[in-house]
């Protein structure tokens, strides 16, 4: 822990599903996004920030208490078909409760996700309560903010889906929003949020304001002009869109098949990719507007404005869409940045591994609380202000998978030259990442490749038997040996067994 500041404001910017490479602080060139710009400039910006699970509930769980799914219980989304894994195990304690024990005004704006009776106000936030994932087109709250702008509701127009199975119509993927901006969730949810930050700001309380978007998660659902703002042709789709899967996992073309998407040219991406861009850029503008609030309060120097996302998308990466099994760092790198008055900025690049779940202390730190031990996470402020000392040394970032639509789990180890996906039941995954930076070619099976792979699955396993995952009781002794250089053998290839001694 480092020395403490003064407790001070802060603004959390908290996306959904949003890839890293979609700011221009990450190597984005296409993107229109001057707010994240202009925080990425002023502040700092973590190159190396992970999600600790790539799948909404379980991340907002990980954020919220600081811990990994395999502790916190929580391993699959509310509106997963698993009976159990979808509510925390025990009672997990959140940093809303503490900032709220240090008099600050809490408040969560928009998505919640996190449990399937669990609320904000359980975990110490005021602020509407939206149950499940979805939209919020027919919450009583959403229909009467649109009701006084004279719209009878949640109206669509120009509505794309993908490419359904046989008898079923395909998933919506874009669509136009009547009304204009000031119709849309992410101009809603500002509005919010800015009604919190004066509310506080005039009762003289420190505050915590948690902005959550839905989105840019697709359906890409936008008003004019966002909808319209960048051209599709003039947008480049990621360069594996056209990959036919080979050398993956068999369940990641069941995905494309499920998804519909499995049958998509170059132009159909480039067409989500812009409309995905658009969604951001409407998000941006929102940002803005929080911003222009904290001046003209008066508290832009007292506030903390904080950037991240639950995890990434693949948006066409690899000719997929959305999450699932696939531990790829579109999915598993995530956007993050702070910009804390008194603290480092001027655009400063760090490159330590971090995880979102690490704002959980940081919070804390910022509000001068105690933060609990026994957390999975570490806090940000020593990096923010410049005294890394303070921070854990991580030799390499892990991300766990328990499943989504279908029961699956995985795991994965990524350093800054290789990354070791295992696959649960299926084919293991191994890249280099300096020569296959897009994770193309998967060596897993190539002998070539015999001693990342073991290095690799013997740091996996350690980390595995420090979290007590139980996955390590039967892989430890089977493929998480690091003696094999693939995880599929044919019969005719399975090792012999030596001759006990006599």
């Amino acid at each position: 822990m480092c020395e403490r500041t003064s407790p001070m404001n802060i603004l959390f910017v908290h996306t959904d599903q949003q890839r890293r490479d979609s700011l221009r602080c990450y190597g984005n060139s296409e993107g229109r996004t001057p707010t994240f710009d202009r925080l990425a400039a002023q502040g700092i910006v973590f190159d190396n920030a992970f999600t600790p699970v790539p799948l909404c509930g379980p991340a907002r769980a990980s954020l919220l208490t600081g811990l990994r799914p395999i502790h916190h219980g929580i391993l699959f989304n509310v509106e997963s078909g698993c009976v159990a894994g979808r509510d925390f195990a025990g009672r997990p304690e959140g940093f809303g409760q503490r900032l709220r024990d240090r008099a600050y005004r809490c408040a969560h704006v928009g998505k919640w996700h996190i449990g399937t009776e669990l609320t904000p106000a359980d975990c110490g936030f005021e602020g509407v309560y939206y149950a499940g994932y979805g939209y919020p087109e027919a919450h009583p709250h959403y229909l009467e903010y649109l009701s006084g702008l004279g719209l009878p509701g949640f109206i669509l127009r120009q509505q794309c889906h993908s490419d359904g199975l046989p008898g079923r119509k395909g998933f919506l993927l874009t669509a136009v929003q009547e009304g204009g901006v000031e119709a849309s969730v992410p101009y809603y949810l500002a509005e919010q949020a800015i009604a919190a930050i004066r509310r506080a700001v005039q009762a003289g309380r420190n505050f915590f304001v948690a902005v959550n978007f839905w989105g840019p998660h697709a359906p890409y659902i936008l008003p004019e002009p966002y909808a319209r703002m960048h051209d599709p042709a003039a947008v480049a789709p990621p360069e594996t869109s056209s990959e036919d899967l080979a050398g993956k996992p068999r369940l990641h073309q069941d995905y494309a098949r499920y998804w519909g998407v499995d049958g998509f040219d170059a132009s159909r991406w480039a067409e989500l990719v812009a409309a995905c861009y658009g969604y951001i850029s409407l998000i941006d503008a929102q940002v803005g507007r929080l911003l222009a609030c904290l001046e003209d309060v008066g508290v832009a120097g007292e506030t903390a404005v904080i950037f991240t996302t639950d995890h990434g998308g693949m948006v066409g990466s690899h000719g997929l869409m959305d999450k699932g099994p696939f531990l790829y760092d579109p999915l598993c790198r995530v956007p993050l940045i702070v910009r804390l008055p008194g603290g480092r900025g001027g655009g400063t690049h760090d490159e330590h591994i971090v995880y979102n779940m690490d704002l959980m202390p940081t919070f804390l730190e910022l509000a001068g609380a105690d933060v609990p031990e026994r957390l999975d996470s570490a806090s940000l402020l020593p990096l923010c202000t410049g005294h890394d000392g303070g921070f854990p040394k991580r030799r390499a970032a892990f991300s766990e998978y328990h499943g989504h639509q279908v029961p699956a789990f995985g795991r994965m180890v990524r350093t800054e030259q290789h990354k070791y996906v295992f696959n649960g039941c299926g084919l293991d995954e191994l890249y280099d990442l300096r020569l296959d930076p897009l994770e193309r070619r998967n060596l897993i099976g190539d002998p070539a490749a015999r001693e990342p792979l073991a290095e690799l699955r013997a740091m996996l396993a350690e980390h595995l038997r420090g979290q007590q995952d139980p996955v390590l009781r039967f892989y430890l002794g089977t493929r998480m040996r690091g003696d094999e250089p693939t995880s599929q053998r044919g019969p005719s290839q399975r090792p012999q067994r030596k001759p006990e001694p006599e």
